[in-house]
């Protein structure tokens, strides 16, 4: 019997959720039949289980690929490799420092580009 009622009871769930999200703010739109909806707009409609928008990470990371692209052509590969490995031996956050510093395909390939641009 409890089967029975698992659907219904999700759906009870779903209803309460939608009502405090309207409760909260909310928008009135008219749909192509002529039928009013209303839209949350409140803080509950903005809840996202991201942590950081995804424009944000792919603009962090982008900058921080260019600040080692540049690093590297400023230091040499040796002088670069050495600040790594010295980065290694450290502590856990420097640890997690040069394993972000690494020089990967993309490292290489902004150097390239820099080198080309700058000569």
């Amino acid at each position: 019997m409890k089967d029975g009622y698992a659907h219904f009871d999700s759906r009870l769930e779903r209803l309460d959720a939608r009502k405090a999200a309207l409760r909260e703010g909310h928008r009135v739109d008219v749909d192509e039949n002529g039928l009013m909806k209303l839209i949350p707009t409140g803080a509950r409609r903005r809840q996202i289980g991201r942590l950081m928008p995804v424009r944000a990470f792919m603009i962090m990371t982008a900058v921080l690929l260019g600040f080692k692209a540049f690093l590297l052509y400023n230091l040499g590969f040796a002088d670069y490799a050495a600040k790594v490995t010295e980065l290694e031996a450290g502590a856990t956050m420097d640890q997690i420092g040069a394993w972000l510093m690494q020089i990967e395909p993309v490292t290489l390939w902004l150097h390239k580009m820099i080198v080309m641009v700058v000569g």
